[in-house]
């Protein structure tokens, strides 16, 4: 299953969703944009990671279509 990553400019806010658009990712406002970053093969993960680590954000998935969270101890300037 592919997962597209998104980024909202000027925060931390990171976005999972199914649609490749990022179209049903809610914006806090009409001016914030969603920035496409990668597909995510959710079926391939590396160790030490498993798809089991991730059942709350497919359940998110599933039921909205998005999971949104922040980033948090990012060095990326």
């Amino acid at each position: 299953m592919l997962v597209n990553l998104f980024s909202q400019r000027r925060t931390d806010d990171l976005a999972l969703t199914t649609d490749v658009t990022g179209r049903n990712i809610p914006s806090p406002n009409p001016s914030t944009d969603w920035i496409f970053v990668e597909a995510i093969d959710i079926s391939k993960f590396e160790p030490p990671w498993d798809i089991a680590d991730f059942q709350c954000v497919l359940r998110c998935l599933k039921v909205f279509g998005h999971y949104m969270f922040e980033a948090k101890g990012s060095n990326a300037k």
